[in-house]
């Protein structure tokens, strides 16, 4: 785990979701999950906004390309790289004028670092403003760039799955359903999102 990230509070969470009736008997089966940060928030955004509607490992590959094209992944060198060039790492047209607002708003406004004194319904409120970056995206900002301990992104696809099979429903909850069921791992659901997508998307799941 990256040094930035709490370990004991980490391990309250852990401990906290153990005892639960539902996940309990899941996660001591399951190894810890690889739970890092990235503190660069403009990469991670461009991370987040490409992982948008595609499997982790396409979205991946894509990734790995858009970085290799830039070199350094910064406003103005994304803003200036061609479109298509941007395209041919597997990037939608869509996808490519979401980066390319993303960057402009970066070059026009140094608010980006005040996020982290933000509550998270504060952060997600001001990154939706953003064309192109919804409440998923914001969230995994949230997770993976902020650390904060206590997000469920109810639209998220895999946790909607892990959702149905952990509490053994015919069908994926719906975004209303979802969050209440998610509230029982409160103050640690980023930690039970974690291993929700362990669950769902094998032991070796990294994002």
């Amino acid at each position: 785990m990256n040094n930035s990230i709490d370990i004991t509070l980490i391990q309250k969470g852990v401990k906290f979701l153990e005892d639960d009736s539902v996940l309990g008997s899941y996660i001591q089966k399951l190894s810890m999950p690889n739970y890092k940060l990235d503190r660069d928030y403009f990469k991670s955004l461009c991370k987040y906004i490409i992982f948008q509607q595609l499997s982790v490992k396409s979205a991946s590959r894509t990734f790995a390309r858009f970085k290799k094209l830039l070199q350094d992944v910064k406003p103005t060198i994304l803003l200036n790289t061609n479109d298509d060039d941007l395209k041919n790492t597997g990037l939608s047209f869509r996808k490519v004028n979401y980066l390319k607002e993303l960057s402009q708003s970066f070059i026009k406004n140094d608010n980006y670092k005040n996020l982290v004194n933000k509550s998270d319904q504060e952060i997600v409120k001001s990154l939706t403003k953003i064309k192109g970056i919804g409440s998923w995206t914001a969230e995994m900002f949230l997770i993976f760039t902020l650390g904060r301990i206590d997000v469920f992104s109810t639209k998220d696809i895999g946790l909607l799955n892990g959702l149905k099979l952990v509490y053994n429903l015919n069908n994926r909850p719906t975004f209303e359903n979802a969050e209440l069921l998610s509230k029982r791992w409160s103050p640690y659901r980023t930690i039970a999102s974690l291993y929700l997508w362990k669950i769902i998307e094998g032991e070796d799941f990294d994002w």
